[in-house]
């Protein structure tokens, strides 16, 4: 589940309005500037990025504190553990009280599975900071790991005990319940999450798996019909309620819910696996082996994929291939009694009557050597005791046992430290599609739903005017960019800057920098190099619209810099983006994105009507535009306007949008 928990989890130091309140460092100018480029290319996720700046910061200060936690938090993102580790004890060299680093190296030591220091760091930075709940969390997820239950469970008691409402105490005590074997301590506390926040998915995941360890297969399918209802992308909840359904008698439901996750992720061996299984049972055979071929092309080491596929090929009359399986299972487990009696038969029916005695007396030979083993070796053919394997459990005995998905409540850790993603995302029940702008970068999708909308013109004048925007693209869904693509758009700024020294008249110049600027997180010098363009040429429909999105990028940075989120800067600077934006209205009436970013940011100050006419007019300048549908959908429903939400939603997720019929279905109850 990598990317869905992926991207859900995975997560690391402090809370982003708490990573960002830093104080700022009396420093040089150009210190304190490529700092707060480098903490604004965190915030938006550019990890490789964000690194080369601190790198910068500290050629110059070594003796700053701060640039060495920020760097340590870049590389636990990229999931450099160990760096992150090393970053934050220089940081903590130069400043012993800074809490947030303590914090930050106990969630690194978790991930290197050194919970003794996990714990000390956690207890370190408690004695400066008595109430802080993560780190309390953190000290007793590691002693969790460290399978010091008595000492986890004391410490989430007390956790939960001054905080109430603190989701992840009772996410992590209800881990500690399934660690220690208590399905009803673990189903009690996964509820108590749920009763503080009704949203969080993974509190309803967590109990349907407790639900399935406890065989009640139609109440833990309700869990996770809720979960999907919430996250209807996360790979491992549909893996959990297909095993549910199975053991249910639903096969139907068993198969729709695998072919999902492969649409989600086509290399999930783990749902390869269980459908192969499923497969057989209901006499696929042909097409469960297809199964088995999959994980095995996948994970050439899976020998529970081997020693199944090897069954089924002796089933379908593939007696070479069968005993090819079961030899190389033979090799790799010599005393796999089960392995020498199958291939005895297979050789048996090729012909092969050496062999197959032979392979008949070794395996009577391991019996009576292996006499505490007799029982198990009668065992196979039977499912035995336990249905479920873990996807690490790689024991061959466990050959037809289905794999669950690991429980969400053991990533408890994961859930408390939600750093990647913006902090105004976070905890939301009902979003809006983000906003659009001018980028090289884009996330990969597995559809492509979104048609290209009255941009390319602005891109081809601005090609004729010398500018190299090959590639650009207006998208709200931008990626990262590699350590290559750094270094090009700053070799591109360096050579717009001695273009911009022969022609300093020329707005394309200007604008192609701001462009690279931009790409680099360099916003103030973005916006700098818009201003000039702008004030060129004045009719500019792009410039605008990179300088009011920038502007609104700064305007989120600043406001993660704030203890909490607040409505500071919700004035003058939102004002100049409206400006911005608005000016594109009235020079260009059918650049359709400025009317959709219009509409978010209204609908940002709660002025719901206001932002209803101007998703109105997008729609009517293009019908398919998902997003702007999707977005007049919520904004009805925030206004009261059900029915007609509903319907918005229904025609995004005609154009694209599967995720509006997750709101579909919450809203129509």
């Amino acid at each position: 589940m990598k990317r869905a928990l992926a991207r859900l989890f995975f997560f690391l130091a402090i809370i982003l309005p708490a990573l960002f309140a830093a104080p700022k460092c009396q420093a040089q100018i150009n210190t304190d500037r490529v700092m707060n480029i480098g903490r604004n290319a965190l915030y938006f996720n550019d990890y490789v990025l964000a690194i080369q700046y601190f790198n910068q910061v500290i050629a110059v200060k070594p003796f700053l504190a701060e640039p060495y936690l920020f760097r340590a938090i870049a590389k636990m993102s990229l999931e450099d553990y160990q760096g992150a580790n090393d970053d934050c004890s220089l940081a903590l060299e130069r400043n012993p009280f800074m809490v947030r680093a303590y914090y930050c190296r106990s969630f690194a030591r978790l991930q290197l599975k050194e919970y003794d220091a996990a714990v000390a760091d956690c207890e370190k930075g408690l004695e400066f900071d008595t109430e802080n709940k993560n780190l309390m969390l953190n000290k007793a997820v590691a002693k969790i790991y460290n399978k010091d239950y008595s000492g986890a469970r004391q410490d989430l008691n007390q956790l939960t005990g001054k905080f109430p409402n603190y989701l992840f105490g009772y996410m992590s005590r209800g881990q500690l319940c399934i660690e220690e074997g208590d399905t009803l301590g673990a189903i009690d506390d996964f509820s108590r999450a749920i009763a503080v926040d009704k949203y969080h998915a993974p509190a309803y995941a967590a109990r349907a798996y407790v639900l399935l360890l406890k065989e009640d297969y139609p109440d833990a399918i309700t869990d996770l019909n809720e979960a999907l209802r919430l996250e209807p992308d996360n790979e491992g909840y549909y893996v959990n309620r297909g095993l549910a359904r199975y053991y249910n008698k639903d096969y139907r439901g068993v198969f729709s819910d695998f072919d999902r996750v492969l649409q989600l992720n086509p290399q999930s061996t783990m749902t390869y696996y269980n459908r192969g299984l499923i497969r057989a049972e209901v006499g696929d055979n042909n097409r469960a082996i297809e199964d088995f071929d999959k994980v095995i092309k996948l994970e050439p080491d899976n020998d529970l994929a081997f020693y199944n596929r090897a069954l089924l090929r002796q089933t379908t009359g593939d007696l070479r291939g069968a005993e090819a399986d079961l030899s190389e299972i033979i090799r790799r487990y010599p005393q796999f009694i089960p392995a020498y009696y199958q291939r005895s038969e297979v050789r048996k029916n090729l012909g092969d009557a050496k062999g197959a005695d032979k392979d008949y007396f070794d395996a009577w030979d391991l019996e009576n050597k292996l006499k505490e083993d007799r029982e198990a070796g009668r065992k196979f053919s039977a499912r035995g005791d336990e249905k479920t394997r873990s996807q690490e459990d790689k024991d061959i005995n466990k050959y037809n046992r289905v794999v669950v998905s690991e429980s969400e409540a053991e990533q408890t850790a994961r859930y408390a430290n939600p750093i990647r993603g913006n902090v105004q995302n976070f905890n939301v029940e009902v979003s809006i599609e983000d906003m659009f702008s001018l980028s090289f970068y884009e996330e990969e999708k597995l559809i492509e739903t979104r048609k290209a909308m009255n941009y390319e013109p602005y891109l081809e004048e601005l090609s004729l005017a010398g500018a190299r925007l090959n590639g650009a693209r207006i998208t709200h869904s931008e990626r990262a960019l590699k350590q290559s693509e750094i270094d090009e758009h700053f070799r591109s700024i360096d050579r717009y800057a001695q273009q911009i020294a022969q022609q300093p008249n020329h707005a394309a110049y200007y604008f192609a920098r701001a462009l690279d600027f931009a790409m680099v997180k360099d916003i103030d010098n973005a916006i700098s190099d818009l201003d000039r363009a702008l004030y060129l040429d004045k009719q500019f429909v792009l410039a605008y619209f990179m300088r009011a999105q920038l502007r609104f990028q700064q305007i989120l940075f600043q406001q993660s810099q704030e203890e909490k989120l607040n409505d500071k800067h919700f004035g003058s600077d939102f004002v100049l983006v409206m400006q911005d934006l608005e000016k594109i209205t009235e020079i260009a009436p059918g650049f359709i994105y400025a009317w959709y970013n219009r509409g978010n940011m209204r609908f940002m100050q709660k002025d719901y009507r206001s932002a209803l006419e101007d998703y109105n007019r997008a729609i009517e300048l293009n019908e398919d535009f998902a997003e702007a549908w999707y977005n007049r959908g919520v904004t009805r429903i925030y206004l009261g306007e059900r029915n007609e939400g509903l319907r918005d939603l229904s025609r995004a997720g005609e154009l694209g949008i599967y995720k509006a019929y997750n709101l579909i279905k919450r809203f129509s109850e």
